[in-house]
């Protein structure tokens, strides 16, 4: 507006024209890769969540905590300490306390003092937590094996085994 004219606010304003972007095509966005789909922590990450998302499916129709189940079949084996299951189980050990007390009232896990150094604590799953996991390691076995079947015994144990390697050398 110049000065000394006034806008008249009766007349309607012309709208400009706004140029916009063309829509991209998509047939030739997909034949351009993204860098995310060829980049491996993107790879792991997505089939991760994929995957897991499709047992803890299974989980949730059961009303099983995805945690629960981490703790109890990481526990199936032998006893072991918070911050090892923590590491397991990807949890911060505050976090890890906190659920492990939840489940102790529950009655699937039970927590000691460790032998060895009295400060520490050992936890073990209980009858009920193992009655409880035993099932769902089947129905996880089996859900595993829907996932690589498709790969070939050949390119699925070298998934697998390539899989523990890299985690084994960024554990640190």
């Amino acid at each position: 507006m110049s000065v000394g004219k006034r806008q008249d606010r009766t007349r309607p304003q012309k709208k400009r024209a706004v140029k916009r972007a063309p829509k991209p095509d998509k047939r030739r966005a997909r034949a351009v890769p993204r860098f995310v789909d060829g980049y491996l922590p993107y790879l792991l990450a997505r089939a991760s969540h994929l995957i897991s998302g499709e047992f803890h499916a299974t989980l949730e129709e059961k009303r099983i905590p995805v945690m629960h189940w981490r703790v109890l079949c990481s526990l199936l084996e032998a006893p072991m300490s918070v911050s090892e299951l923590a590491d397991i189980v990807i949890a911060k050990q505050p976090t890890m306390s906190k659920l492990l007390a939840r489940m102790e009232k529950q009655g699937l896990i039970v927590r000691e003092s460790d032998p060895v150094d009295g400060r520490g604590v050992v936890v073990s799953i209980a009858p009920a937590g193992e009655r409880l996991a035993q099932p769902l390691v089947r129905l996880a076995k089996r859900h595993e094996a829907s996932v690589l079947e498709p790969l070939g015994a050949q390119d699925a144990g070298a998934l697998v085994a390539i899989l523990a390697r890299l985690i084994r050398q960024h554990a640190g």
